[in-house]
């Protein structure tokens, strides 16, 4: 009784940290985007070419969800990377009125460098670790990624249980 006292008192400081820390993160990466890649892709668009990226030959409406845009502004977004050549539209085989959205090569590089570039940032500033804290944060992080990866963040678990 008390164990199980502590492990929920020890989830409730993990998620408090966890909605501490996230902004954290992503406003790092946001940065990274926005001032060391002012060349590059902006950053909904950087967003736009990672999100094809995982889930190729997905469609506007689903980017339009994943972003948080309405489906006019994800076209004219798309329209943007397709003018650049970093994302083509392909018609669907079965449904010639649906398109998919896919990388270009062009696109995948692009992604790649930015990233790379990021990744960069990341172990400069993960070095002012000690090697035990980095392997602390990986094994973390690695947790993380299996709670949180895409099947289960897509609502196919139950809130109250957590079973699927």
């Amino acid at each position: 009784m008390m164990q199980s006292l502590v492990m929920k008192d020890c989830s409730k400081q993990c998620a408090r940290e966890l909605l501490e820390t996230a902004p954290l993160l992503v406003q790092f990466i946001r940065d990274q985007v926005r001032g060391r890649l002012a060349a590059g892709p902006s950053l909904p668009q950087f967003r736009a070419l990672a999100f094809v990226s995982r889930m190729q030959n997905s469609s506007l409406s689903a980017a339009a969800e994943h972003l948080g845009l309405s489906l006019p502004a994800t076209s004219r977004l798309i329209d943007g990377l397709v003018a650049k050549r970093f994302v083509e539209r392909r018609t669907v085989s079965t449904n010639r009125r649906q398109v998919a959205l896919a990388l270009t090569l062009r696109g995948q590089a692009t992604l790649e460098t930015v990233r790379n570039a990021i990744r960069r940032r990341l172990v400069e500033s993960l070095r002012l670790l000690p090697d035990t804290e980095q392997q602390t944060v990986l094994q973390g992080m690695k947790l993380l990624r299996g709670i949180f990866s895409e099947s289960h963040a897509c609502g196919r678990s139950s809130p109250d249980t957590g079973k699927r």
